[in-house]
C-alpha cells in the first residue's frame, strides 16, 4: 500500500492509499479499517459489497429525485446515485468537513449544481430542515463504529419525518444476524419495521454470528407491499442492465435479501 494523502482533522486521522489500481481512505492509523475505495481506471464500479447492495435500492424506488447521505466517506454512494438518477439532487452530510474535502480531491465526489455538502452532525442537520427525501442513506462510522444515536427511536423517528411516500431509508452497520450480540441488529430492524414500515437486509459475511455489513432497507410503504420474489427479480434486472457498476459475484446478493 502506497500512502499518498495523510492528515489529522479535528476529528480523526485520515489516511488515502493505493494498491493494485485500487484508491482506498482509511480513518485512524495503520491497521484500522478501509473506508471506502475507488477502482482508478473504473471509477463507476461499485468497490465494495455492500456499496453494490445500497445500490439494489432501485427494486424500491427505480427513480431517485432526492437524495441524502449521512455520512459522506469516499461518496462511492453520492457519485452513483448522481450517475444513476440523473435528474437527482444530492444533500451530503459529513460531521467532518476534510472528510468532503478529501472525497473531491482523491474520489471524485461530483460537485455539480445537483450537489449540496454540510459539514455537521446529521442529527442537528435534520432537527433545521424541512425537507423532504425519497432516498436516505446512513453510512456513519466513528472510530470504526456506529454512535449508538442513530439507533435509537428518536433518530429513526427524524428520519420517517423527512422521508417521502414511499420512500426508502437505507442504513450500513456492522452487526451480526445471529450468537451473543445479534439483539444489536434484531432491535434495530424492529425499529425500523415499526417507525418506517416494511424493512429489509442484505447480510454480506460469510456466516451469521460474524460481524459482517449488513444493509437494511425500510420502505415508507403507502400502497400494496412487493412480494420478495418481486423484490429479488428488481434486483436481478439491476445487476444485468447495471454491469459496469457491479462485479459477477453481485448475482448473489437478491438472494441474500431476506426479511424477517
Amino acid at each position: 500500500m502506497t500512502i499518498i494523502y495523510k492528515a489529522n482533522s479535528i476529528y480523526q486521522a485520515i489516511q488515502v492509499g493505493e494498491r493494485s489500481g485500487v484508491r482506498y481512505m482509511r480513518f485512524g492509523e495503520e491497521g484500522s479499517g478501509w473506508q471506502g475505495a475507488l477502482a482508478i481506471e473504473q471509477p463507476e464500479r461499485l468497490y465494495f459489497p455492500y456499496q453494490q447492495a445500497f445500490a439494489l435500492h432501485v427494486a424500491w424506488l427505480p427513480t431517485v429525485q432526492n437524495f441524502l447521505a449521512i455520512g459522506v466517506g469516499t461518496g462511492t454512494a453520492i457519485r452513483h446515485i448522481h450517475r444513476r438518477h440523473r435528474e437527482a439532487h444530492v444533500t451530503g452530510i459529513d460531521l467532518d468537513e476534510q472528510v468532503i474535502e478529501v472525497a473531491a480531491r482523491f474520489f471524485g465526489l461530483p460537485t455539480d449544481q445537483r450537489c449540496r455538502y454540510f459539514a455537521e452532525d446529521g442529527l442537528k442537520y435534520l432537527d433545521r430542515i424541512d425537507d423532504v427525501f425519497d432516498l436516505i442513506f446512513i453510512d456513519v462510522f466513528f472510530h470504526e463504529q456506529t454512535p449508538t444515536s442513530f439507533f435509537s427511536e428518536a433518530f429513526i423517528d427524524k428520519i420517517r419525518r423527512h422521508l417521502a411516500p414511499e420512500g426508502i431509508v437505507a442504513m450500513n452497520v456492522i452487526m451480526t444476524t445471529a450468537g451473543p450480540k445479534q439483539h444489536h441488529f434484531w432491535n434495530l430492524y424492529t425499529l425500523l419495521a415499526q417507525i418506517i414500515g416494511p424493512t429489509y437486509y442484505v447480510a454480506l459475511g460469510p456466516l451469521p454470528f460474524i460481524s459482517q455489513n449488513i444493509i437494511l432497507f425500510a420502505h415508507n410503504q403507502t400502497e400494496t407491499s412487493l412480494l420478495l420474489t418481486d423484490l429479488r427479480k428488481n434486483c436481478m434486472r439491476e445487476i444485468d442492465k447495471g454491469k459496469r457498476y457491479f462485479a459477477p459475484y453481485a448475482k448473489i446478493l437478491p438472494w441474500r435479501l431476506k426479511q424477517k
